[in-house]
């Protein structure tokens, strides 16, 4: 009987080896036996296989995935693997979800948690780890992975332009304070920019600090310089520069690939480059019928840039207000322009065979412009000439 049952046993253990080969023919777990013929036993696993192909995201799509697989001894894991990803700069980082599919991973042999359906958050450099586990049996956790998100960094457009031109008294002692900026004149191939001073400043000598939008600052002072071809690199800390005519001071902000540039052109100047050598005038006595011409004084350009008629100059303050001009005055302008630190005469002609015997007076208003930069005239300041004549029997 003993014998009976041990051949059924047999039997049986063959019979179910025979179904299980037959039914695992196209199965990726092929089975063995033992040498007990009536155990069997599920094919070892090469954890080598749960290695992730790659790591998609839902809803997400990264600029760069690198994948470290981890390091197997013996088919052991001895060390986490990691994914790094790097996402668009507007990415949030909370709320992410995995997508790993069959694809990516051979899911009738293997799992991943978490779980497709689980979301986390990866803000402020967490790190999150996803776990490959055998599909069947127990469960066993085979490979880990470190998952790390990172945002590329926003690339912010760069303006190429001056942000702040500023003389700081701490580094030019001879300025009663700060001075900034006055207007900046955008223009198609170079911006401008003006800075007062008081007059009488040493332009020779003056320390900008200057800030920017841009990458890196340069300057040249030399005007007929093809811009763009400048490798002069202004310091941080500023530099002393001198300004005055006919130095230029031209600044270039180049990006970030030294490619683009913008030039802006510095006007340092006073406000009011044009004075007169004496404020008020008398004219000599002048006959009835006899009109005259004088020159009666000089104006002085005492600015850092040369000087043209700017709007026509006018008179005020006429008396007697006869509603028109007893005495006419006129500025002589040389034929470039009246350069810094030069004068030139100013004119008076009394109309005395129109005009009874009596006392005139007038003030003449002369407006002032910088050669080329017309864009200011309303910041400048006219001068002002107080004039009398008599006209006598």
């Amino acid at each position: 009987m003993r014998n009976i049952f041990k051949q059924l046993r047999v039997g049986s253990a063959i019979l179910f080896i025979s179904i299980m080969i037959g039914c695992s023919s196209g199965d990726d777990n092929p089975v063995s036996l033992t040498e007990d013929p009536g155990i069997i036993l599920v094919e070892e696993i090469k954890i080598e296989d749960g290695k992730l192909s790659a790591f998609p995201l839902l809803s997400i799509q990264p600029i760069t995935v690198d994948i470290i697989d981890p390091e197997i001894v013996d088919n052991k894991e001895v060390k986490y693997g990691a994914i790094n990803i790097t996402v668009p700069g507007t990415t949030v980082l909370d709320n992410i979800s995995a997508l790993i599919t069959s694809k990516q991973l051979n899911l009738s042999r293997f799992s991943v948690s978490p779980g497709n359906d689980v979301k986390l958050s990866y803000a402020e450099g967490k790190t999150n780890v996803y776990v490959i586990h055998n599909a069947v049996g127990d469960k066993e956790e085979l490979l880990h992975y470190n998952v790390s998100i990172t945002k590329e960094p926003i690339v912010v457009s760069e303006t190429l332009k001056i942000t702040s031109f500023t003389f700081e008294k701490s580094k030019n002692p001879s300025l009663p304070d700060d001075i900034e900026i006055s207007r900046i004149v955008d223009g198609a191939g170079m911006d401008k920019i003006y800075v007062f001073v008081p007059a009488g400043t040493d332009f020779t000598n003056l320390v900008p600090t200057i800030t920017y939008d841009g990458t890196k600052l340069y300057y040249y002072q030399d005007s007929s310089q093809t811009p763009g071809s400048t490798n002069n690199e202004y310091p941080a800390q500023g530099k002393s520069i001198d300004f005055k005519y006919p130095n230029s001071f031209i600044l270039e902000v180049k990006d970030r690939d030294n490619e683009g540039f913008k030039t802006t052109s510095v006007i340092v100047d006073v406000v009011n480059p044009l004075i007169v050598e004496t404020t008020s005038v008398a004219i000599p006595d002048i006959k009835e019928g006899s009109p005259q011409s004088f020159v009666i004084t000089k104006w002085i350009n005492q600015g850092n840039h040369i000087l043209v008629y700017g709007r026509a100059d006018a008179q005020e303050n006429q008396d007697p207000d006869l509603g028109t001009n007893v005495i006419r005055v006129n500025r002589i302008l040389p034929a470039v322009g009246l350069i810094p630190g030069e004068s030139a005469e100013v004119r008076a002609r009394i109309a005395g065979t129109a005009f009874p015997k009596g006392t005139y007076k007038t003030t003449a208003v002369f407006y002032p412009r910088l050669r080329y930069n017309q864009e200011i005239d309303d910041l400048l300041e006219p001068a002002r000439l107080h004039i009398t004549a008599k006209i006598i029997e």
